[in-house]
């Protein structure tokens, strides 16, 4: 998945605990954007600000939801993006990633759209960049979707407590930087060495 495609989102319904899975399109889309402006695409958001920026407060205030993942992709090393080495992410017991995100609808044109929040780097994904995604834990869900949860620093607290998932990463082809790419070869294991020396 690349910003601006679609996903799965999981949303909460009005009903206590009900959930719903929703396609939406990753790069969100502010609920104040003019009919003929050009769309922005902003894929993420920082958990440390996002009670606080005009263009997120609303959506993280009402409209959270989840994204699932088996993993996700991170560029390891600074400078030039040649000289960069692409990692898949993942979690090291092989279960899903719950992705904390939040979701506006178009008033443009009633599409939805998600951002992905993330945060500082922990001492793990450290050594690879700086930020990662939010992550919720199995039982930190309910309340992340919980449409009647509005307390921005609980909600911050529960983001941090889930994002402690034990996490392995390897090398992968180059190639996943291309979105034309697809296919489970790009999650692959690249030995070290083979690519880059």
């Amino acid at each position: 998945m690349a910003p601006s495609d679609e996903a799965y989102a999981i949303v909460s319904n009005s009903e206590p605990k009900g959930h719903s899975v929703q396609v939406m399109r990753w790069g969100l889309r502010p609920g104040w954007s003019e009919p003929g402006s050009r769309p922005q695409t902003i894929i993420n958001a920082r958990l440390e600000s996002v009670d606080s920026k005009p263009t997120f407060v609303e959506a993280f205030t009402h409209r959270r939801c989840i994204i699932p993942a088996d993993g996700f992709y991170e560029w390891e090393g600074s400078g030039k993006k040649s000289k960069r080495r692409p990692m898949y992410i993942y979690r090291s017991d092989g279960a899903h990633l719950s992705m904390a995100g939040a979701w506006e609808r178009s008033p443009v044109d009633d599409t939805l759209s998600f951002v992905i929040l993330t945060m500082e780097a922990d001492s793990f994904m450290s050594n690879i960049h700086h930020r990662m995604p939010v992550t919720l834990s199995e039982a930190g869900c309910d309340e992340w979707l919980d449409h009647e949860n509005f307390d921005a620093r609980d909600l911050k607290q529960l983001a941090i407590s889930g994002s402690r998932n034990a996490l392995g990463a390897h090398y992968v082809d180059p190639k996943v930087g291309n979105p034309k790419n697809q296919g489970a070869e790009l999650i692959s294991p690249v030995p070290t060495g083979t690519l880059w020396d």
